[in-house]
């Protein structure tokens, strides 16, 4: 089997605040003479696909790319997200005749090598620099996402995609194995789940990797990936953010709960006015991300989002931030209902102390 033309894409994506202006972000690219546009599919969006709030979408360039002493062009882009994410992908292209053996070998480069990571992250630091004053709250979060996409438009040597099972290990390519073979135990979960479309293409989606074969050239497969990889990194962002604010709550509630009187708990209020707006915040980012990509018409494309959320276990994700943000409310209710015996409370004092002030000069 010869790969006559393909590419291998790599994503890197990162959060670097907590939400972008786009329409902002596009007007200060444009003072540093960075062209941009509105990303959208090669289907209708209108009819098959709805994209709530675009991403902007920047062709950084072309950069030549050595792996194991061959170099090969490489097309780079960027990827501006409104909740806070910022996508690089590099589109390495393959040489002609390309033999699988080699694709796996290039493969086991980019697995073992942070060479196209460190690439991305120059790319997203520049980006960053000039839409700076469009991020809401930035910052930069340590971690990251990345995917690997063997995207094959000509192959010789089979007639029916799925012969490509037999001929070679897929399942070894994708999960970036080298050293020993793959039981069937191993390789029946990857290579199984292949979806189709027409008879002549093929995609074998995993949580790391994946394998398309499309002779359209279509890169929609590509994009549905790319917008999973980015609602993943949210997810995990946004549910490592709940587990810090509820730690700094709980740390918060029992410095007030060592207090000799409750009374003198006066940060209670302050405490229910951070939880409250946590909670809002949360709520308004996350239906943030689960609203900014639809499937209406197109049950390819809606398949191929369905299977990258049952990969990247989208479901956990939802129910641990549901679980946290549930405890967060509870912990909001808690706090009120504590700061309203407060008030109860000292409004008992007060009327005491204007009671004895009535009663003590009938003594005198």
């Amino acid at each position: 089997m010869l790969i006559k033309k393909g590419s291998i894409f790599v994503y890197n994506v990162f959060d670097i605040g907590w939400e972008v202006n786009l329409s902002k972000a596009e007007e200060l690219l444009l003072t540093k003479q960075k062209t941009s546009s509105r990303f959208k599919f090669s289907k209708d969006p209108r009819k098959a696909i709805i994209i709530k709030e675009a991403p902007l979408e920047i062709n950084i360039g072309r950069e030549i790319i050595r792996i194991n002493d061959v170099d090969y062009d490489a097309n780079l882009h960027a990827k501006i997200w409104d909740y806070g994410a910022i996508s690089i992908s590099v589109e390495i292209i393959l040489k002609e005749n390309t033999t699988f053996d080699l694709l796996h070998l290039i493969a086991l480069y980019l697995e073992e090598t942070d060479d196209i990571e460190k690439l991305a992250r120059k790319i997203k630091d520049e980006v960053k620099s000039i839409i700076f004053d469009s991020i809401k709250l930035p910052q930069e979060w340590a971690q990251f996402e990345d995917y690997i996409i063997y995207y094959i438009e000509q192959i010789e040597g089979i007639s029916d995609p799925q012969e490509i099972f037999q001929k070679f290990d897929i399942a070894s390519l994708i999960l970036g194995e080298n050293k020993n073979t793959l039981s069937q135990f191993s390789s029946l979960p990857v290579t199984e789940r292949f979806i189709q479309y027409y008879k002549n293409d093929i995609a074998v989606i995993d949580w790391d990797s994946a394998l398309i074969i499309e002779p359209t050239g279509s890169k929609d497969i590509c994009d549905a990936i790319e917008f999973s990889l980015t609602h993943l990194l949210e997810l995990r962002y946004y549910d490592y953010s709940i587990d810090k604010k509820l730690d700094l709550l709980y740390d918060a509630l029992e410095k007030e709960s060592q207090k000799i009187s409750s009374i003198f708990k006066f940060n209670y209020s302050k405490l229910s006015e951070e939880a409250s707006k946590t909670y809002i915040e949360f709520s308004d980012l996350l239906s943030k991300i689960e609203n900014s990509f639809k499937t209406v018409g197109d049950p390819y494309i809606a398949t191929v989002f369905r299977n990258c959320g049952e990969q990247f276990r989208f479901d956990d994700w939802y129910s641990s931030i549901s679980r946290k943000m549930d405890t967060l409310f509870q912990i909001t209710q808690i706090i009120n209902s504590e700061l309203n015996a407060i008030r109860s409370h000292i409004l008992e004092i007060i009327i005491i102390i204007l009671i004895a002030i009535e009663i003590i000069p009938l003594f005198k």
